[in-house]
């Protein structure tokens, strides 16, 4: 809640029945909260903090979610980062489910709570985490995860409207590339022949990712028809910038929209169904992993889980052919 609504709501209180005339008064003012000395101090762990994790390589994308997250947080607890509890982020958390926020929403700010306290606890700001006490709150996130169908990536094409559509399509879903990665490629970076490009994942670390034969070619139409730009994927006006992470974002959605498919279509999504396809197609999964940018082999094993048929015959494969050998 923002300082001109609380105090509207306090206002209101003392003298009910004047809603009217006391917003209209409060229309002319800007309000905001007083800074204390507690609050000063828990802003500035936040900043620190994001700066840290810039340092560490992530996207401007998760430091943006993380900042808005946190300030959120420091706008509510007007408390020094040492003096915060438990019951502390427990109100803050039930505040926002009060508000009407989804489950998954409410599980993302208490996820980074959990990391921003953790790094306190690292720095030796704080003797221990808040967020020990705080139990993750279930949610499903089966439906995020659960990879295209074959007749679903199928319909999707069928929402494409241009030719720079069914480029983006075809390439997240046959390269595996993260949003951010596919942000920023350059058209130069690409090797036609070997149909692949070097991308700068996590933790500022480059890979080489491949695409499909089909994606190649439209890309080369998409490149040869579209006026400017030097990104591989560019806005289709002048001056032709690169297409942001948040452009590909609604970009998808509506092609997903126009195809008909009743869930939300996004950059995640494709990545997905790109490791799904290659694990059914027999693909080893320390390969999935290598494409992917995976550092932990148990990230890499969400995606055999959903298909465990799949997982069960990449590993008879693999190590029922080494019992024989030794037969």
């Amino acid at each position: 809640m923002d300082a001109k609504t609380e105090l509207e709501r306090r206002l209101v209180g003392l003298a009910p029945g004047m809603e009217a005339e006391i917003r209209q008064v409060l229309e002319a003012y800007r309000i905001t909260w007083a800074e204390t000395d507690g609050a000063q101090a828990l802003r500035e762990r936040i900043e620190s903090f994001l700066a840290a994790k810039r340092i560490d390589g992530l996207s401007q994308k998760t430091l943006k979610d993380y900042g808005f997250v946190l300030r959120s947080f420091a706008r509510n607890v007007d408390r020094p980062p040492e003096e915060i509890t438990a019951d502390d982020v427990r109100r803050y958390l039930a505040g926002l489910s009060e508000r009407g926020l989804k489950n998954g929403s409410i599980v993302t700010h208490a996820n980074t709570l959990r990391s921003f306290f953790a790094w306190l606890e690292l720095e030796d700001v704080i003797g221990k985490s808040p967020m020990r006490r705080i139990r993750s709150r279930s949610v499903d996130r089966t439906a995020s995860r659960r990879p295209l169908t074959e007749a679903e990536l199928s319909q999707l094409r069928k929402g494409c409207r241009n030719i720079r559509d069914q480029a983006l399509v075809e390439f997240l879903s046959s390269s595996g590339c993260r949003l951010s990665e596919a942000a920023w490629i350059r058209a130069e970076q690409v090797d036609w022949k070997q149909r692949s490009v070097r991308v700068l994942g996590k933790g500022r670390k480059v890979r080489t990712v491949f695409f499909s034969v089909r994606a190649g070619q439209l890309l080369r139409e998409y490149l040869s028809q579209r006026e400017g730009g030097d990104a591989l994927f560019a806005a289709v006006r002048a001056p032709w910038s690169p297409l942001t992470p948040g452009g590909i974002e609604k970009a998808l959605a509506r092609i997903g929209q126009r195809a008909g498919l009743e869930r939300r279509v996004h950059p995640h999504i494709l990545r997905h169904t790109f490791a799904t396809q290659a694990l059914k197609g027999g693909m080893a999964l320390p390969v999935i992993q290598q494409l992917l940018g995976h550092e932990d082999p148990k990230t890499t094993m969400i995606y055999a889980a959903i298909l465990p048929e799949a997982a069960r015959r990449a590993y008879r494969k693999t190590f029922d052919r080494k019992e024989n050998d030794h037969e």
